[in-house]
């Protein structure tokens, strides 16, 4: 039986951050209880929280994803300090780059004051301003959603990491006899009834998440996290189809070491008669050869199962040992479930992305159209190449990245509609000529739109010569009104234009330009976008890199 979970609110040396200390274990009962404590959080407006987890034995995989899901909301900024590694192995990963790590609290508090919040948490109006923090008695409230009987606990399959499940499936062996394995026993049979329960509503609240990735990766690495956490196995692999032969894109459990080169034909996966068994199965009962037997079973794969997208073999999920001695009838069951759930939302994304590069075929057009059309001609690999450097090191969400690009290389798309007299013109430009300038952000935001592209890219492009301090245009929206997006191009878009020469004035060196940013620095700009910027550009000088020589792959974001 796992150790009891409890929460307590510690004194913080910042009125900005709200620390947290939680002991025992964070698996599948405590999903509600974290989620609930995020929700009060962000009912409270406390938008920097850490949470001291040096005596936390354990974090379930369900658990780890809603930490990373709530991280890249951009609503909450969240440390984690004094983590063991066993807990670091379910959430330190590329999906939660956002999580502050630290080893102590006072280390913790500069580096999540440091976070730049999309979306920061703001406090109710139903929330009384002296009960502006949560207490013990509300703590205590929380943690009873997660309190479970001696029984329920068997039923938990979302311990966390293999060596947390491995010692919770000895003790539940050692207490009981094997529970009997043929469906029709389990409906007379309280623990494996309620073990049924707890997958079906895992498969509900799964069914939900898979559809929420946007990229084939991230679907794959959480398909393979809730098959270890759910299924019981030691590792899990998933081998995808590409020209005649299935290799390894995705892997959990295992070191990716051991699969380099690692690659399977059809033909010798047998695949008519793989997917002919409809489902999970040995390894070692499988149609191949040995062949592949046995390199299969030196990795420790011990069941294989066919994954079909519209009756095409596109991968082959390998699990490695199970916890326990075998996976009994309900969870083959349950397996074969979850697989045809990933596999909807894999063909779903396939579209997805389908869709995506025809849009970046449409993208590339509009590029050479409106550097034809403007000054910024050979300027937009350098701007979305910045943009995209201070996106990343200021923790922009994932999801909005590649909307972020699309607005920046359509910027100034609205200059389709000016003229070229008025571009090109080398004199200062008359007043009803810059009304005309000025009009191109809402004029390229309107395209955009009717184009379908999404609210956020149309944001971007409607606000980026807008300015901090207000004196921007179309509307003079300032300081924090401005999407976040919109004055890290501000900054970046006015950066390149100084090192370009134009007709009113020779081109600047990247320290003159600098020193201008650093001039305006808080007024015209955002003060954390120029601090970013700075460091990332005063990093390639020391280095010897210009970036104007670079070719920034747009298209992979």
């Amino acid at each position: 039986m796992p150790p009891k979970t409890t929460i307590e609110k510690l004194s913080s040396s910042s009125p900005d951050v709200t620390v947290f200390k939680i002991t025992g274990t964070l698996g599948f009962h405590e999903k509600d209880v974290l989620e609930r404590l995020f929700n009060e959080c962000t009912r409270r407006g406390l938008a920097r929280v850490l949470f001291e987890v040096s005596e936390l034995e354990s974090l379930g995989g369900g658990c780890a994803r809603i930490i990373r899901d709530e991280s890249a909301r951009g609503r909450i900024a969240i440390g984690l300090v004094g983590a063991t590694k066993t807990v670091l192995k379910f959430l330190k990963n590329e999906d939660a780059p956002r999580v502050v790590i630290a080893e102590k609290i006072d280390d913790a508090i500069p580096l999540i004051k440091a976070r730049v919040l999309v979306d920061a948490a703001q406090p109710s109006t139903e929330v009384d301003t002296d009960d502006a923090l949560l207490s013990t008695e509300s703590l205590e409230e929380i943690l009873k959603l997660g309190d479970v009987s001696a029984d329920e606990e068997d039923a938990d399959e979302d311990l966390g990491p293999a060596s947390s499940r491995k010692a919770a499936g000895k003790e539940s062996e050692k207490a009981a006899p094997r529970a009997a394995e043929t469906p029709a026993q389990d409906a007379g049979d309280p623990k494996q009834l309620q073990k049924r329960i707890v997958q079906y509503n895992t498969l509900f609240s799964i069914n939900s998440d898979f559809y929420r990735f946007q990229d084939r990766k991230n679907l794959l690495d959480a398909f393979l996290l809730t098959t270890i956490a759910q299924v019981g196995v030691e590792s899990a692999v998933f081998l995808e189809s590409n020209k005649g032969y299935f290799v390894p894109v995705a892997m959990k459990g295992i070191e990716a070491g051991e699969l380099r080169g690692f690659a399977l034909s059809a033909a010798q996966l047998c695949l008519p008669k793989l997917v002919a068994a409809a489902g999970v199965m040995a390894v070692e009962k499988s149609p191949f050869g040995d062949d592949v037997k046995a390199p299969l079973m030196a990795l420790g794969c011990t069941y294989v199962a066919p994954f079909v997208v519209q009756g095409e073999v596109r991968g082959v999920v390998l699990l490695g040992k199970p916890i326990k001695k075998d996976l009994d009838a309900t969870t083959m069951d349950f397996m074969k479930i979850l697989i045809n759930q990933a596999a909807i939302a894999y063909e779903s994304l396939a579209r997805f992305e389908e869709e995506n590069e025809r849009t970046l075929g449409v993208v590339q057009t509009l590029i050479s159209l409106i550097e034809e059309n403007t000054l910024a001609r050979g300027n937009t690999n350098l701007v979305t190449h910045y943009v995209y450097a201070v996106a990343k090191r200021m923790d922009y969400p994932d999801e909005h990245v590649r909307d972020l690009m699309y607005g920046t290389v359509l910027r100034d798309i609205g200059m389709i509609k000016v003229s070229d007299l008025i571009v090109r013109s080398p004199r200062e430009l008359m007043p009803e000529e810059w009304e005309i300038i000025k009009r191109h952000p809402t004029d390229g935001a309107r395209m955009l739109k009717d184009m379908k592209f999404s609210d956020h890219a149309v944001n971007v492009v409607q606000n980026h010569h807008e300015r901090f301090n207000g004196e921007g245009y179309p509307r003079g929206v300032q300081g924090q009104d401005l999407p976040l997006g919109a004055r890290i191009v501000s900054v970046v878009e006015s950066y390149a234009a100084m090192l370009q020469v134009r007709p009113t004035r020779p081109a600047l060196s990247r320290e003159q330009a600098l020193n201008r940013l650093k001039e305006n620095w808080g007024m015209r700009y955002d003060p954390e976008v120029v601090r970013r910027f700075v460091e990332i550009v005063e990093e390639e000088i020391r280095a010897g890199i210009d970036s104007s020589d670079q070719r920034f792959a747009l298209f992979s974001v």
